[in-house]
């Protein structure tokens, strides 16, 4: 067996981790006591789904108008247009009392007014399962494949003729045994990245990885668990070649408070055969708080820290900070309101760059459900980006007003 193989089973055999904080919400205890202002049941103004046969549909379609007065993201001679989107999703979900499946994907066609050249078309189409095995063990398995277009402010999109694009392609498989106190998962799973433009295909890689993940409920309220990720990069440009891996110990909660949430912290470390690029060490956090002061508010806090890949010739790995605030409130039944603020940062890792870009934005709107069929969503996003270092890239603002229209049929 290769190194790289056997590094991948020593990983799962020894570490017990998750793939996202969102499996939380599968611990084997309560965890639904608090209900999001954006999940509120409101029969008089939510959408119904559509039964056919085993299977519970959810659709809409949506049209809005987008103006943003910096479409190309520079710092002088900004250039406004209006892009028109068209938004359809679907989700069918089935409603079987043992074993599940669901199927869904969405679209969104962006056609601007004056710069035809920014015109784009993104999608992505999805398929899960999930097989219960006993009453104590579960698999599953999935799917998923998406074409994406990145903001014009991301590091290898500015500037260039177009923003970079690119076709993503992933399947996992996992597997899940769980007990009163107990909570074991399992994941492995591989992902290829397939970009449009010849100038961004060093990005083109393949990436394999195992997660696993060990929880054990203190509580009802309380869970402490241990979760670690080992993955393999194989990239088109030999050079950004590596392995990265993360191990992080944390809680899972929700109490009395009102709060639920989830926060872990550890280490994380990207090893790349390339010295261009070298070795990266440091903290790595993942916290997601969320706050119910009353049953019309809901606040959410986030703050993270880990890798990312910028794309940049000269760097294959950025650490991203980030820290955010968002509050939703139901200022009347129907009229949904909320606000965003966030404040993130990129550290470009490599021997031959000296770059770190910050950026704060805040975007507040809401939706007006007009009756079950009809929703007006509006937005306004505010984003000031700033970049220091020898190798600085512009600082660059963007204001962005958004409104439309979704159908529920």
């Amino acid at each position: 067996m290769t190194p790289s193989f056997n590094r991948l089973l020593l990983t799962t055999c020894l570490l017990v981790a998750s793939p996202t904080v969102a499996s939380a919400q599968e611990q084997p205890f309560l965890r639904g006591r608090y209900v999001e202002v954006t999940a509120r049941d409101q029969p008089d103004y939510n959408p119904q789904s559509i039964r056919s046969g085993a299977f519970i549909i959810t659709s809409s379609i949506g049209l809005s108008a987008r103006q943003t007065d910096n479409v190309f993201a520079v710092a002088d001679k900004r250039d406004s247009d209006t892009a028109v989107h068209i938004t359809p999703r679907f989700e069918a979900n089935s409603d079987w009392t043992t074993h599940e499946l669901s199927v869904g994907g969405w679209i969104d066609h962006r056609e601007y007014l004056n710069f035809k050249e920014e015109n784009a078309t993104d999608y992505n189409v999805f398929a899960t399962g999930r097989i219960d095995a006993t009453r104590d063990v579960q698999l599953r398995l999935g799917a998923d494949y998406g074409h994406f277009t990145e903001e014009r402010y991301a590091a290898a999109s500015f500037g260039a003729s177009e923003p970079a694009s690119f076709d993503k392609a992933s399947v996992f498989a996992q597997a899940v045994m769980s007990n009163d106190r107990f909570r074991i998962e399992g994941v492995v799973g591989a992902s290829s990245d397939r970009y449009d433009q010849i100038i961004q295909r060093l990005r083109d890689n393949n990436t394999t990885y195992l997660n696993a993940r060990m929880s054990y409920a203190i509580s009802p309220d309380i869970a402490v668990f241990l979760q670690g990720r080992q993955a393999e990069l194989d990239y088109t440009a030999n050079n950004r070649d590596g392995s990265q891996t993360t191990i992080d110990a944390g809680v899972n909660f929700e109490l009395a408070a009102p709060f639920r949430g989830e926060v872990a912290v550890g280490n994380f470390t990207d090893d790349r055969k390339s010295p261009l690029f070298g070795d990266i060490e440091g903290l790595n956090v993942r916290g997601n708080l969320k706050w119910f002061p009353t049953e019309l508010t809901t606040l959410t806090f986030l703050a993270n820290r880990g890798l990312i890949d910028p794309g940049l010739p000269v760097s294959a790995s950025a650490v991203n900070t980030a820290f955010g605030v968002r509050v939703d409130h139901e200022l009347l039944r129907n009229l949904l309101l909320f606000g965003d603020l966030r404040q993130e940062s990129n550290s470009y890792e490599g021997s031959s760059i000296d770059r770190e870009d910050s950026a704060v934005s805040f975007s507040a709107g809401g939706a007006y459900k007009m009756n079950r069929n009809m929703h007006l969503e509006f937005q306004l996003l505010s984003r000031s980006q700033e970049s220091s270092g020898a190798d600085a890239g512009p600082d660059i603002n963007v204001n962005v007003i958004s409104a439309g229209l979704r159908f529920f049929p």
